[in-house]
């Protein structure tokens, strides 16, 4: 938002981005982002209301300006200043951070108490990306290099080079080779995965909603955790030939992650991974034997999807045991006939949060009210919330216990706890809805 001069806010120490709001947005598979990851807004020449107030309300790190700009700027973000002449240095407060395309001037800044920065433009990567690497392994505060090619690899050059360094690496979007190819927010999500560590962004743009939408994205994958509780099986069901999905994914999974897998909204069970012995074939750690045709499979944003949707280009939740999640991309579903099994299992109300604990307490209360205090209001506990999953009934499809022990679906017996995510129900092709819903 523009307005007046303001007083600084003062400078936040490097952190992880935070904050942001909850909704959608594809991710890109870097969805754990790594604690160094930020994005800067480029906001030179950017005057409208409307762009700063989205700005401001987003989890980015640091906007961009000159040092004009930012004395009309009124932002709780770190300011950056650009800076092309050694005057322009003189009135920044020395919380103000100084980036330039000039040497000599990142060194005036730096002995002036400035956080400070070059930014480096590589049009020729042949000669021009030695200059980047040597920046980079001399370990000044941060680097914009400004790579104009659609290309990451040099970038896992200069995150090598800087592995047991300070220096923060970011590079611009959109990239000009990719302008109107990709989208914005995927160049900044793929910049964030590279070499797992990721690069930041100088993000530029005049267009509101995909500051939000990047937000959004960056959130979600800061904070990829889903809830996990355990779950008691209370039936096992062998239902007989159904068409259950095998979901290939393009990633490899490890022997702690699988999927989330129900019948319901209310929730789903933990499905393993192929990484466990098979004394007939080779493991599919790309995979997960998920279930039958009608079933919900978890995806980001507390999305669900059906597993007859899983085609090619899909996205779904790896969850690992400790409740971490990321976002796969589905390379291929393989439905067939198989004989399924059908696992039930209840949650206590004491294991869950207070919105599904309130919204099954609401389910039983008409009940409640006009049953006599003598008579029981259902043949089971009613202190539960139950979940079920249609698996195929064969040995070398495992589901996780509660104690972090893969359990056979043709093994599993009443009693027996397993790991299940619970949530409240009312989709609407996927998307959480308010309604009345019953499912069984």
């Amino acid at each position: 938002m523009i307005s007046g001069s303001v007083p600084n806010s003062g400078a936040p120490a490097f952190a992880a981005v935070n904050g942001g709001a909850a909704a959608s947005g594809r991710l890109a598979e870097s969805a754990a982002l790594s604690p160094s990851v930020q994005w800067w807004f480029d906001g030179r020449g950017a005057s409208e209301a409307e762009l700063w107030a989205a700005v401001e309300r987003s989890n980015c790190f640091a906007v961009l300006a000159s040092p004009e700009e930012l004395e009309r700027v009124n932002t709780s973000k770190q300011r950056v200043a650009y800076v092309q002449r050694a005057e322009e240095l003189g009135g920044l407060a020395s919380s103000v951070w100084v980036l330039t395309p000039h040497d000599e001037l990142r060194l005036s800044a730096s002995r002036a108490g400035h956080r400070a920065g070059l930014l480096i433009e590589v049009i020729d990567l042949e000669s021009g990306l030695p200059r980047g690497v040597e920046v980079c392994e001399r370990g000044d505060d941060f680097v914009v290099v400004d790579i104009q090619h659609a290309t990451y690899i040099p970038y896992e050059l200069l995150l090598a080079k800087t592995e047991q360094r300070a220096t923060r690496i970011l590079r611009s979007v959109p990239i000009k080779d990719l302008d109107g190819l990709v989208d914005d927010i995927h160049q900044s999500l793929n910049a964030f995965a590279t070499l797992e560590r990721g690069v930041g962004v100088l993000f530029r743009t005049r267009d509101a909603a995909a500051i939000d939408s990047l937000s959004r994205n960056v959130s979600h994958a800061a904070r990829a955790t889903t809830p996990l509780v355990s779950a008691r099986v209370v039936e096992v069901l062998h239902t007989g030939l159904g068409h259950r999905v095998c979901v290939d994914t393009t990633s490899m999974m490890t022997a702690e992650e699988g999927m989330l897998v129900g019948s319901t909204g209310w929730g789903g069970i933990f499905v393993c991974s192929e990484n466990h012995y098979l004394p007939h074939m080779n493991l599919r750690e790309f995979r997960v034997n998920a279930g039958a045709v009608h079933s919900y499979v978890w995806g980001m944003n507390d999305q669900t999807l059906y597993l007859s949707e899983m085609k090619a280009g899909a996205e779904v939740l790896c969850v690992d045991i400790h409740g971490n999640s990321r976002a796969v991309t589905v390379g291929r579903a393989k439905i067939e006939r198989r004989p399924l099994v059908c696992i039930r299992a209840r949650v206590s109300l004491d294991a869950v949060d207070s919105a599904t604990r309130s919204a099954i307490e609401a389910l039983q209360a008409a009940a409640a009210r006009v049953t006599p205090p003598s008579e029981k209001l259902g043949a089971e506990p009613q202190d539960c919330v139950y979940v079920n999953a249609f698996l195929q009934n064969d040995w070398h499809v495992r589901i996780m216990g509660a104690d972090g022990k893969v359990r056979h679906s043709t093994l599993l017996r009443p009693g027996d706890e397993i790991l299940a995510h619970v949530d409240v129900p009312g989709r609407h092709t996927g998307l959480k809805v308010t309604e009345h819903i019953f499912e069984k």
